[in-house]
This record gives structure tokens, C-alpha cells and sequence, in this order.
């Protein structure tokens, strides 16, 4: 229901109540979203000796500017599940429900009521953010890190600004809309349209740019990025198209099923407010073949997760427990973790390396990594000359001020397990997360939880896709 007056307080008293987000659960949100953020660089702490360092060293750092960096991201996910999840609720899907048409009628102004619900999201929005923000701030002051407040309002008004634009972008998508289930694919186009905006526009360059950040005026820069002047273009736009649309929708009246003027011997279709197919009334028709296709998809889908999780753990634990000697062999390929920094930047720390098993008889040849074992202890370095069944080795990198060539060693033939083909950073870094205590939840917790829950999952999926 819409009033003339207070309508915008009686929006956030009444509409977001009515789906169980009050004003103390936002504020709860906002505390989970600013602890979950925290945790979470905890995490990515975990593996700063690995390729994440070297691609996203912005949220590596030891600083307050990492663990801002982390939330305001965050909370651009949550925002969109909560768009997602409460789509009905949040949007102008209550246009189609006649909610506006007598209110209209009787000379109440759409203009009005466009901006009014469009401003109370937008208010709901940035409490949650603003709060959650402020919580980032203080749970990092218990690091001790050094505090520099000028990157702090850059970080806000850029983590504002994808909130402003997936709101305003999801509020016009819903009046296109004719389905729930299509309005939430499009909320969800909505977060990919505004990260691809910001690459494009090089304003990721810029706010993952600790220096550059510290300047508020660089943000602003359009010599360096026309993000700004795209993004305030699109919401101007949209809220243009909102208002036209919403007041040209808003003029017909959806007629109710329990309405008294239908004619007699009518039949009755019913449009599915999921998927907008459309049944007749009273008919028992059977279950059609593109519920069977969701119903055996997600079935296959449980199955192939729980199966690569259960593998995937297995293969963990086959690494970590293998021993000189005794190393894991997957078709003549021996999968090795890295430890050492004495191969950069050949082989970096903690990168999966995959060795050749070979025999004696193998050839290696001068230049060669290869895999040995010397005194029960696995090394990996480079040939540098070969005899007849004698191998002269050395590593690649030495720490400073220490003397080249100090490191060098002979090992016999027989002592060489592998020879280096590859390696995978970024499955080295999983691995390297896998043996942390969250990631020995995570990937052991979840697998549990699916295979166990994966009746009611199933139940759940095929519950929705009737009701559609």
C-alpha cells in the first residue's frame, strides 16, 4: 500500500518489514559484512607466498587499505543476493500487482512514487554500507596497522558507487521484467555490467592503485578515466526510463482470477509468476519434459561437485603424505609442491610442479630441473653439467650477499626421480589454501553437507521449478 503522505518513511517502515529486514537486521548485515570481510583477508594472508600476490597484491597488503578494499566488494555481492533473494519485495513487480493503478487513478502523482521507493532502497542500501564500512575500519585498528585516512573517502564514494549503479540498474530491469525469475537474472547482469564498465573504463587501474587512491581528486580524474561521467550517464538514463515506464505500466489493471465478470465457460490460463509459461486452470497435465532437463541437471550437478571435492581432497592428502621414494604418480607424471624460493623465477614458492618420472636410463641432459633425493630428502634444482653417471647441480636463486655456486652438489644418477616439465601457480595457491584450517573445512564441510543434504537440495530445486 502507497500513501500521499510519509510515503517514504511508511516504504521503509512497512516494505521492508513485510520481508523481514528491519532496521536492526540491517544493522546485523552490516556487522556481518564488515566481519565476514575481515575474516576473509585473514585468509588471503594465509597465502601471500603464492600467485595472488602477484595479481592481486591489492588485497595482500598489510594495511587498511587491503582490508577496505576486500569490503567494499563484498558488499557489492551481498548487495546482489539480497536483490536476488528479496526481489519481489524490492522492486516494482508490485506495478504488476495493481498496486498502483487506483492510486493513480485517483490523482496520485507517479512521479512521486517512482523517486520515493527508488530513494528508500537507496537509503536501506547505503545504511547497510555505511555502517558495515565503519566496521572494517575499527576491526582493522585492532591490527595495529598504520593509518592513513586519505584513501578512505576514495574507497567509499568508488564501493558507493557500485552500489548506486546496481540499484538503480536493477529498479529499471524490474519494470522490463515480466517474470520473478527473469528479474533476477537481470539484478544479477546488472553486478557483471558494472565490473565490465569499470575495466573498460580503466577505473579498476585506479582504485586498486593504493598512491593514486590517496588522492581523491585522481578518482575524479577523466584524463585517466571516463568511468564517472558513464556511470552518472547510465543512472540519469535509467531513472528517465524508470519514470516513463513505471507510470505507463501503472495504467492497466491485471485482471484478478476471483474476478466476478468473467463469463461463464471461460477457460482460465494462469501465467507462472517464475517463468512466465502459461497452464490452463483445472488441468492436470503431466510433468513436461523441460522439468525432467532441471531435475536430472541438478541431480548431475550434486553428483559431479561432491565427486570433484571428495577427488580433490584426496589428491591433497596424497601430496602432503608422499615421501622420497613413495611420491604420488599420476601417468608417469610426478606432481610436486613447491617450498623453496631457490628456483625463482623459474619455479616460484608454493607452485605445483609436475616432474617426468624417469628411470636411469633416462637422459638428462645439461640445463635440466630435475626432481632427486639425498639423504631422504626431495630436492629440486638445475643441471649444470652431466657425466657418464654423475650429475652436477645447483639452484637458481641465491639470497643476497651470499656466494654464488656455495650451494652445488653432486648426485648420482640412480637419485633422480623426475625431470621438470610445468607447473600451475594457480593450483599450487588452492593447494596452499587447501591445507589451511578454513580450507580444511571448507573443502571437507561442504561435500558433507551436500551429500547429505542433497535430498532436500534436490526437493528444493524441484519445489521451485513447479511453482514456475
Amino acid at each position: 500500500m502507497i500513501y500521499r503522505n510519509s510515503y517514504f518513511r511508511k516504504e521503509l517502515r512497512q516494505a521492508y518489514t513485510e520481508n523481514k529486514i528491519s532496521t536492526k537486521r540491517k544493522m546485523a548485515s552490516a556487522l556481518f559484512l564488515g566481519l565476514f570481510s575481515f575474516a576473509l583477508y585473514f585468509v588471503f594472508q594465509t597465502l601471500q607466498e603464492s600467485v595472488l600476490s602477484d595479481v592481486i597484491p591489492e588485497i595482500m597488503q598489510p594495511s587498511f587499505f587491503s582490508t577496505i578494499y576486500i569490503y567494499i566488494h563484498i558488499a557489492v555481492i551481498f548487495n546482489i543476493s539480497y536483490f536476488i533473494i528479496y526481489y519481489d519485495y524490492l522492486f516494482f513487480t508490485e506495478i504488476r500487482k495493481n498496486a498502483w493503478y487506483l492510486l493513480i487513478q485517483m490523482g496520485y502523482s507517479p512521479v512521486i512514487m517512482f523517486f520515493l521507493k527508488l530513494l528508500a532502497l537507496i537509503y536501506s542500501v547505503l545504511l547497510t554500507y555505511t555502517v558495515g564500512f565503519g566496521t572494517i575500519i575499527i576491526l582493522t585498528f585492532l591490527l595495529k596497522y598504520n593509518f592513513i585516512a586519505a584513501y578512505l573517502p576514495a574507497l567509499y564514494i568508488a564501493g558507493m558507487a557500485d552500489l548506486l549503479l546496481i540499484t538503480i540498474l536493477s529498479m529499471t530491469f524490474s519494470l522490463y521484467a515480466k517474470t520473478v525469475i527473469n528479474g533476477r537474472y537481470w539484478t544479477f547482469f546488472t553486478a557483471i555490467l558494472g565490473f565490465v564498465l569499470k575495466i573498460l573504463m580503466g577505473q579498476y587501474e585506479i582504485i586498486s592503485n593504493r598512491v593514486a587512491m590517496q588522492n581523491l581528486d585522481t578518482l575524479f580524474n577523466l584524463g585517466i578515466s571516463l568511468y564517472w561521467p558513464a556511470a552518472l550517464g547510465i543512472m540519469f538514463a535509467c531513472c528517465l526510463i524508470g519514470l516513463f515506464r513505471s507510470k505507463s505500466l501503472a495504467m492497466y489493471y491485471n485482471l484478478s482470477l476471483n474476478s466476478t465478470v468473467i463469463p461463464e465457460k471461460t477457460d482460465l490460463i494462469e501465467i507462472g509468476s517464475g517463468t512466465g509459461r502459461d497452464h490452463l486452470l483445472g488441468s492436470k497435465a503431466k510433468k513436461g519434459w523441460g522439468s525432467t532437463i532441471v531435475d536430472t541437471l541438478t541431480t548431475i550437478a550434486l553428483i559431479v561437485f561432491i565427486c570433484a571435492a571428495l577427488v580433490f581432497n584426496l589428491f591433497i592428502i596424497l601430496i602432503n603424505a608422499s615421501t622420497p621414494g613413495q611420491e604420488v604418480t599420476i601417468r608417469g607424471v610426478i606432481p610436486f609442491v613447491f617450498r623453496s624460493n631457490t628456483m625463482e623465477p623459474e619455479i616460484m614458492i608454493n607452485d605445483l610442479t609436475y616432474f617426468q618420472k624417469v628411470d636411469h636410463q633416462y637422459p638428462v641432459e645439461e640445463g635440466d630441473i630435475i626432481l632427486f633425493e639425498e639423504n631422504n630428502v626431495l630436492y629440486v634444482e638445475r643441471v649444470i653439467a652431466e657425466s657418464d653417471k654423475q650429475l652436477t647441480v645447483d639452484i637458481d636463486n641465491y639470497p643476497p650477499m651470499s656466494q654464488t655456486g656455495a650451494m652445488q652438489k653432486i648426485v648420482t644418477r640412480d637419485n633422480v626421480h623426475g625431470v621438470y616439465t610445468g607447473r600451475s601457480r594457480w593450483l599450487g595457491a588452492l593447494i596452499l589454501f587447501a591445507n589451511t584450517i578454513v580450507g580444511r573445512l571448507l573443502f571437507l564441510l561442504v561435500p558433507a553437507v551436500l551429500l547429505f543434504y542433497q535430498a532436500q537440495i534436490y526437493k528444493y530445486f524441484k519445489k521451485s521449478n513447479n511453482q514456475a
